[in-house]
């Protein structure tokens, strides 16, 4: 299909005007998106007007009951990013524009109660809500502020709205802080704690943030000291950072890289280059990341970085076959790609690459080490038939295609593993109860 030509909004100001509002007003017949914008930018001359116009369409969607489904839910984050537009260019007034946000947001709770939105698009579109009133915030008053924090916090079975930010006024979020501080004494829920960190976040005061965790349990756990740390990055307090993360166990997964990226930060900010090439090295021999071992490796010269790089290839050698093949590809060590495939190919895991991955691991092979490329070809073919579902048969069929072309492609005359065509035979022989594979195989040699 042709590449459309970019048509710019300078060429379209040239047309005659008359020949735009003819074509505009025969589209609005067919096009209902445009006849709303169209409407809406007649009203401009008429404030009142336009502001009851999207409040009747902000209304429509706080009294609508039908459930949204998956495929239904982009057309409907379309439908609030429109009103978010409409609010943005055509409400020039910044008091009335926070209302009409305000209202808007409000209508989540029960948007998110009927609509599936796996993909998260109608939760975007409400994000772009949320920053819309953010922007209007400065014309309102502390005390417009804070009644409509309170009105807006909490997304009922949703937790706290992103409604928090730098630019509230300090007095504001210290009376919120305040007074949440005085309701968790009673009530620690995790709506209120989480709105006392949000608030004491914002604040820059990582003492408060630290009075909030206390209400729910004395003792900070190791995860929760790196949050901690990550406040008094916020606030550029290296030294502290390192206090709170020193001699705490390392935390649970979803923490550990926030605890060595923050570590590695303060000992950037307090210029202490050896600890940080400690910090990268004591990250990598934990777990073993390849991008890690790069960023270590980056700060190393001479003997001590091959030294440690021919270390950490032998070490790869050990590790499962998806986690040693990334490795080397990462690292560009072909040979001992080469290697390792030969000496495990009868316990190749490619089932666990992307096909992505795959592909771009047999394209790196295929001219040096091309019977191990066709090896990984292979063992993908007999993953993809281990099942009977018949909807993975193109996918083994497009690796043996894949086999055949590395073969032709590189004139292998020299076999060290089983050739392509007694591979094959064999193949068939073994899923002869399989003929619709055997035939789409068959077929497909011509494509």
């Amino acid at each position: 299909m042709a590449k459309k030509r970019e048509i710019t909004k300078e060429e379209v100001a040239e047309l005659d005007h008359e020949v735009l509002a003819d074509l505009v007003f025969r589209q609005i017949e067919y096009d209902d998106a445009l006849y709303k914008k169209v409407e809406k930018l007649l009203l401009v001359s008429d404030p009142k007007a336009l502001v009851a116009q999207i409040k009747k369409e902000i209304g429509s969607i706080k009294r609508g009951r039908k459930f949204i489904s998956y495929y239904d839910s982009f057309a409907f984050a379309k439908k609030i990013e429109a009103i978010v537009d409409d609010i943005k260019e055509l409400v020039k007034d910044k008091k009335a524009a926070s209302k009409l946000y305000k209202e808007l947001i409000l209508t989540d709770e029960k948007v998110y109660g009927r609509s599936d939105d796996s993909s998260g698009s109608i939760q975007m579109s409400y994000a772009l809500a949320k920053n819309g009133y953010k922007a209007c915030r400065e014309v309102l008053s502390e005390d417009e502020i804070y009644k409509d924090i309170l009105e807006m916090r909490i997304c009922e079975g949703f937790g706290v709205r992103d409604i928090f930010s730098e630019d509230i006024p300090e007095f504001v979020l210290q009376k919120i802080y305040d007074e949440f501080y005085e309701i968790a004494q009673s009530d620690n829920s995790f709506d209120n704690i989480q709105t006392l960190l949000e608030v004491a976040h914002y604040l820059k005061k990582p003492q408060l943030y630290i009075d909030a965790l206390k209400l729910q349990k004395e003792e900070i756990y190791p995860y929760q000291k790196v949050d901690i740390a990550r406040e008094y990055k916020y606030i550029n307090n290296p030294q502290k950072v390192l206090e709170t993360l020193k001699d705490i166990e390392i935390p649970g997964s979803n923490s550990v890289e926030k605890f060595y990226e923050l570590r590695i930060w303060a000992y950037e900010q307090l210029g202490i280059s050896l600890e940080i090439t400690r910090t990268y090295k004591e990250w990598y021999e934990k777990y073993k990341s390849v991008h890690i071992l790069k960023k270590y490796l980056e700060r190393l010269d001479g003997n001590l970085k091959k030294s440690e790089l021919q270390k950490a290839l032998e070490e790869a050698n050990t590790f499962s076959f998806s986690q040693a093949i990334k490795f080397f590809k990462e690292l560009d060590a072909l040979d001992l790609a080469g290697e390792y495939i030969y000496k495990n190919r009868d316990k190749l895991q490619t089932q666990y690459l992307y096909q992505k991955e795959f592909n771009s691991l047999v394209k790196w092979l295929h001219e040096s080490y091309p019977q191990e490329a066709i090896l990984l070809c292979r063992d993908l073919c007999e993953k993809q038939l281990e099942t009977s579902q018949s909807k993975y048969y193109p996918t083994a069929i497009n690796a043996l295609k894949k086999a055949i072309k590395i073969e032709k492609e590189q004139n292998i005359t020299e076999w060290k593993i089983e050739d392509n065509v007694s591979y094959m035979q064999n193949l068939f022989e073994k899923h002869n109860r399989k003929p619709k594979f055997v035939q789409l195989f068959l077929d497909g040699l011509g494509g």
